[in-house]
């Protein structure tokens, strides 16, 4: 009879100690969300692993020490995480459709829609999820179910405020059109490159993908024209620039062909190729300044100062008017120590400007 009467003192200890262990937890996780606010991501990550070790069924620690590794873009343990997290919680969407990105950015898209297929049963309105299964079903392959997936985001989003419809249609109508020319039906793909056009006009994207499409249906005027204005709206495109730099050269018309390469390889950071084509673009037309220029600022980011200034010096003799081949002239001179040549480039630029503040 003495051990029966211990036994509820024992329990009672024992739930003492539980409880306390999930007090401790749960401030731990408290400081951590604190810490992740001040994106101070090594301390919340000590703090929630210490919390998870006290209890291990901490769903939103979990979820949260989860979400850390997965910005940190380590998948495996973040998709661990996440579905220890949603074993006790298994209603929380946002742990799910992130393991549902989380396995997408691990190119496993079955799982991810099955993820993401679960998180919208739990938020049936999420115009984010719906995009993400239609982003998946193409990726795999499946592309007419990505397609029915876009259509419910385009219904839905037509359905919202004017506002937020505005805002977020034109990436639905872009994602459907790449869709369907991947599907190689380039005609419809356009309609709809061309509705996210008439909702977004500065949409490089758009652009450079419709110069694509058209450049698969052999039209390679509107190709060009479309891939330049991708360029006009965003000038370090390296890819818009790569693709109408060969489709220049396509056309016969190397001098800037040769030119747009060199651009894209140089936003690149690869200036030794950028230096390459400028060159191959000069020779092609010696009296073409653009290459001239390009050629010297890769010259002086590549370290090559007097290579720079012969070709900025190049480019004022085909340009006398170039103010910014002025400037970084007299940057250059001044590096050197040529405070005579630093002086006149100073005061061709300052005469530059005077002209350009009349007109």
């Amino acid at each position: 009879m003495k051990y029966f009467r211990l036994l509820p003192v024992l329990v009672l200890c024992m739930l003492v100690s539980c409880s306390n262990a999930e007090r401790e937890a749960n401030a731990l996780f408290a400081q951590a969300e604190i810490h992740s606010k001040k994106s101070e991501f090594g301390i919340a990550n000590d703090l929630l692993t210490k919390a998870i070790t006290l209890k291990p069924d901490h769903a939103d620690a979990l979820y949260a020490l989860g979400n850390l590794h997965y910005n940190r873009s380590s998948l495996d343990t973040a998709i661990d995480l996440f579905r220890r997290s949603l074993a006790v919680k298994p209603n929380n969407f946002d742990c799910t459709n992130k393991l549902g990105n989380s396995y997408s950015r691990k190119d496993l898209f079955d799982s991810a829609i099955v993820a993401y297929q679960a998180a919208i049963k739990l938020r049936p309105d999420s115009v984010l999820c719906y995009n993400n299964l239609a982003a998946a079903f193409v990726s795999k392959g499946e592309i007419d179910k990505g397609l029915a997936e876009y259509q419910t985001v385009i219904t839905k989003l037509m359905n919202l405020s004017p506002d937020y419809t505005r805002e977020l249609l034109p990436d639905a109508y872009y994602n459907a059109a790449n869709a369907l020319a991947r599907k190689k039906d380039y005609s419809n793909a356009l309609l709809l490159y061309k509705q996210a056009i008439e909702l977004k006009p500065s949409f490089p994207n758009v652009h450079y993908f419709m110069g694509l499409t058209y450049y698969k249906m052999g039209e390679i005027d509107l190709a060009v024209t479309s891939i330049e204005r991708a360029i006009a709206l965003q000038p370090d495109y390296r890819t818009a620039l790569h693709d109408l730099g060969l489709l220049k050269n396509q056309k016969g018309d190397s001098a800037v062909g040769y030119n747009y390469l060199g651009l894209s390889a140089s936003f690149s950071g690869e200036y030794e190729n950028a230096i390459v084509h400028f060159n191959a673009s000069i020779a092609k037309n010696p009296a073409f300044v653009d290459p001239y220029y390009n050629a010297g600022l890769s010259y002086a980011l590549s370290g090559q100062t007097q290579y720079a200034i012969n070709a900025f010096e190049k480019a004022v003799a085909l340009k006398p008017d170039y103010l910014d081949a002025h400037l970084n002239l007299q940057a250059l001179y001044l590096k050197i120590h040529d405070d005579g040549k630093a002086d006149v480039a100073a005061r061709a630029a300052a005469r530059i400007r005077a002209l350009q503040a009349r007109k």
